[in-house]
Parts: C-alpha cells; structure tokens; sequence
C-alpha cells in the first residue's frame, strides 16, 4: 500500500511517504523528520490520516494526501494558532483619583489575536484601541488600557481571542473600592499640609512670644535705664546729699527692685511653659522614632515580599486562570497596604522633621529666657549691694 502526504510549496515536497509497509525516509522533506506517521494498524481500514507532532508556525499550509488504492487524493488546510497567558496590572490616574488604569498584556499569539474588555455580566467595555505587535518569531504581543470609574463593575475580565481558531484565553480582577482612594503620590500633600499648620502654629506662637519679649524688655530698659541716671546722680552728690534726697532715692531703688523681682517672676513662669512644652514634644519625639522605626520594618518586609511574588510571577509558564485570577487580586491588596503604610510612613517623618524644628525653635527662646534672667539678677544684686553700702 502506498500513502502520500506532500506540501506543493516545500522543495522536496514530500512530507511523508509510505511503501509496502516501510517509510521511504530519504525522500522525506528535512523539515518533517521524525515528526510525521500514520497509524500502521488501520491503514487497511482506509484511516491514513498524518500525525504531526512538535508543530511549528511553519507547519501552517495546504497538505494533499495521495493514496492509489483509494482512487484519489484530497488537500487540507492546516491552520497552526499558539495561544498564551494574560496579565492585568493595576495603574493609577495621576489626573483623577476617583479612577483606575488597567493593562491587559498577553505576548506570544498566532495569527494575530483581538482583546477585549467586559464587565462583571459580560457586557463589552468601551476602551482605547488595542496596540499589536508581530515579532521576530512571527508570534504577536497584544495588549490595551481601559480607564475604570466608580460607576463601572469591579469585576473586570480581560478576554485574548482569535476568530479563525475559536481559541481565546481570558483573565479576571476585583477592582477593591480603596483603589479609588487617593494614590500614594498625594502623601505629599497631605504632609505639606501637616508641614504647614504645624508651621503656622509655631509662627503665632512666636509672634506673641515676640511681643510679651519686647514689651518686657521696655519696662526692663526703662527700670535699668531710671536706676543707672538715679545711681549717677547719687554717685555726683557723694557725700554732700541731705536726708531728704536719700528718702527719695531709695524710695525710687525699692520701686526698681520690686520691678526687677516682678519681671524675674514672670521670666521663671514663662521658663517653665517654655519647658513643659519642650519636654511634651520631646516624649512626642519619642513616640514618632518609635512609630517610624516599625513602619519602617513593615515596609520593607512587604518590599521583600513583592519581589519574591514578582519572582515567582516570572518563573511561572502558565496558570489556570481562575489561579491566575486570585493572584492578581493579592498582588493588588498588597500594593494597597503597602501604600498606606508608606503614606503613613511619610506622614511620621515629615510631622517628626517638624517637632524637632519645634524644639530647636523653643530651645533657643530658653536660651533667650536665660540671659534675660541673668541680667535681672545682676541688677537686683547692684541694688543689694547699694542698699548695704547706704545702710
């Protein structure tokens, strides 16, 4: 019995040839070595179909068939179509946050394949056209974007088909509410906002602290400048004041004095304000390098846990697209908390880069307090003195 399966476009032709029950391999087309037979047994049942195994994009075209004992021969169309996987990744809209940018993705499609979107009851989604690309291999990557509202379904399904193969691979994601949220990206605005008030408190605290400062500083210089003339004029006089000018003069000293003891009072009192509100934002201090130092360690065991998954997502050949499904959706959730933490990461740094500002601002108005202190203090001790040396 003779068979015959030959491709009319290939030098030799012959794809596959049979002889009184051997395979006349030298006449084979190199291209089909030890990929082609025929099912030995039913040859005499008139079955010599050929099987083709390891296909190629190549293999695609016309195949005649040619056997003289069945009095003919037929031709048939070979179509050879590759499907592959999908993935969807999840982009925010840096524009509107009250909406979602999806990628669908798929490479490594023959012939070229045409994406489609479709909502949680299966209903075409309206999206930007579809961007094709055919590779060196002649395999097509298709892939396309479509911008998710609120008012869309959160179950999204990304559909790959070809029409003339009726192959088609699909994917599906929840769209979680959160991800509608603002992104990460407005951490920063809402840390210039904390930056600000925070900022905005301290610069009224500091105006009216630099106005009670100069208003005490007038009566202080008033009262040094009242006893610095009256020391003056006691000083010209000698010993040749009466009675009288030494009642008024020290009647004058012990009003300057209970001024001077007045003011020391009220410096101490602001000092310890001034302290009490350092040693608050030095144990809120603590509190933020506490927090910061376990968000920090949070952050990065999610990183570590990111990149372990995308490493297990690149090793990975294909996927069910049920389980495919479900690790889209958990890469998601994680990218969710991961982005609230670092929001709140963000937050603790940039409120503790202001508390310390805080501190430093009120470390230096102790300072400020301090010298005030002491020149009051070397005042009242003059007064002392001369009050003794009267005496």
């Amino acid at each position: 019995m003779t068979v015959e399966w030959t491709r009319s476009d290939l030098t030799p032709k012959f794809v596959h040839v049979w002889r009184d029950g051997v395979e006349l391999v030298n006449k084979k087309n190199e291209a089909y070595m030890e990929r082609t037979s025929l099912p030995i047994n039913n040859l005499k049942l008139g079955d010599i179909s050929l099987k083709l195994s390891k296909v190629k994009l190549s293999d695609r075209g016309s195949y005649k068939c040619f056997s003289p004992a069945l009095s003919g021969q037929a031709s048939v169309e070979l179509v050879v179509g590759v499907v592959s996987s999908l993935t969807i990744t999840v982009m925010r809209n840096s524009e509107d946050s009250g909406k979602v940018v999806l990628q669908c993705e798929s490479a490594g499609w023959y012939p070229e394949p045409e994406l489609l979107w479709l909502d949680g009851e299966g209903n075409l989604l309206s999206a930007g056209p579809a961007e094709t690309l055919r590779g060196p291999d002649d395999l097509y990557t298709v892939s396309s974007r479509m911008t998710v509202e609120k008012r869309h379904s959160n179950n999204i399904t990304c559909r790959v088909q070809q029409r003339n193969t009726n192959r088609s691979r699909e994917t599906h994601i929840h769209v979680p509410g959160d991800l509608f949220n603002p992104s990460c990206s407005s951490a920063a605005h809402i840390t210039i906002a904390v930056v600000v008030t925070v900022l905005l408190i301290l610069a009224v605290v500091l105006v009216v602290w630099k106005y009670r400062s100069k208003h005490r500083e007038r009566n202080f210089t008033r009262t040094s400048s009242d006893h610095t003339s009256l020391q003056l004029d006691t000083e010209e006089k000698g010993e040749t004041k009466h009675l009288t000018e030494d009642c008024i003069d020290t009647g004058d000293i012990n009003t300057k004095q209970e001024n001077l003891e007045a003011q020391k009072e009220k410096q101490a009192v602001d000092k310890f304000h001034l302290l009490t509100v350092v040693n608050l934002l030095m144990n809120h201090k603590f509190n933020l390098e506490k927090d910061i130092d376990e968000l920090t360690s949070e952050v990065r065991e999610l990183e570590k846990q990111q990149d372990k998954n995308q490493l297990v997502t690149n090793m990975q050949q294909t996927e069910q697209n049920n389980i495919q499904s479900a690790k889209i959706n958990q890469d998601e959730e994680t990218k969710i908390i991961f982005c609230s933490m670092k929001q709140a990461l963000d937050r603790k740094i940039h409120e503790n880069e202001s508390v310390v500002y805080a501190v430093q601002v009120m470390s230096e108005k102790k300072e400020e307090l301090d010298k005030t202190l002491e020149t009051i203090l070397e005042q009242l001790e003059k007064i002392k003195n001369r009050n003794e040396v009267q005496m």
